[in-house]
C-alpha cells in the first residue's frame, strides 16, 4: 500500500524543516480537480449544443431562402394572372362572340390569383413564424451564453467558491434548457 500524498509531503517537508501541509489542502486540491473536470464536461456540452443550434439556424436560413424563392414564384404567377385577366377583359370588349371564352379566362385567372394570394399569404406567415422562432432562439442562447460567461468570470475571480459556482451553473443550465423546451413545445401546440 502506497502512502497517501499527505504522508509523503509531510515526511518530505519535515525533512526540509518546514511545516506539514494539512490534509484539507489536499482535499481542496482534489475537489478542485473534480470540479474542473465537471466544468470542462459542461462546457463541452454547451459547445455541442451551440453547434447544433448553428446547424438549426443554417437549416432555417435554407427554409427562408426556399420560401423567398416560392414567394417570388407566387408573385410572378400573380403578375401572370393579372395579365391574363387584362387580356381576357380586352377580348370581352372587342368581341361579343367570344364572350363565353373570355369569361372562362377571367374565372381561370381569378382562381390562379386566389391560389397565388393564398400561397403567398401562407408563405409570408411561415416566414414570419420562422423569423420569430429564430429571433427567440438566438436571443435565448445569446442570453444564456452571456450569463454563463459572466458566471464563469465570477467563478474564476473567486476560486474558493469554484465548486458551488459549477454546481449552480449546471443546475441553472439544465433548468433553462428545460424551460426553453417547454416554451417551444407550447408554441408548437398553438400553431
Amino acid at each position: 500500500m502506497e502512502p497517501s500524498p499527505s504522508v509523503f509531503l509531510y515526511s518530505h517537508w519535515n525533512d526540509l524543516g518546514k511545516e506539514p501541509t494539512p490534509e484539507w489542502v489536499f482535499e481542496l486540491q482534489q475537489q478542485f480537480r473534480e470540479d474542473l473536470t465537471k466544468f470542462q464536461a459542461e462546457f463541452s456540452g454547451i459547445s455541442e449544443e451551440l453547434n447544433e443550434i448553428k446547424v438549426g439556424i443554417k437549416a432555417v436560413n435554407e427554409v427562408i431562402k426556399s420560401s423567398n424563392e416560392l414567394m417570388a414564384s407566387a408573385k410572378e404567377r400573380l403578375t401572370s394572372a393579372n395579365e391574363l385577366m387584362a387580356s381576357a377583359r380586352e377580348h370581352w370588349t372587342s368581341a361579343h362572340t367570344s364572350l363565353a371564352s373570355s369569361n372562362a379566362r377571367i374565372e381561370s385567372a381569378s382562381l390562379e390569383k386566389q391560389i397565388a394570394l393564398k400561397k403567398m399569404n401562407e408563405i409570408e406567415k411561415k416566414i414570419e413564424e420562422t423569423k420569430a422562432v429564430r429571433a427567440e432562439t438566438d436571443q435565448y442562447w445569446n442570453d444564456l451564453i452571456n450569463k454563463e460567461i459572466e458566471k464563469r468570470n465570477k467563478c474564476l475571480r473567486h476560486r474558493s467558491r469554484q465548486s458551488s459556482c459549477s454546481k449552480l451553473s449546471a443546475k441553472r443550465l439544465s433548468n433553462n434548457d428545460e424551460e426553453h423546451k417547454q416554451s417551444k413545445a407550447k408554441k408548437r401546440l398553438k400553431l
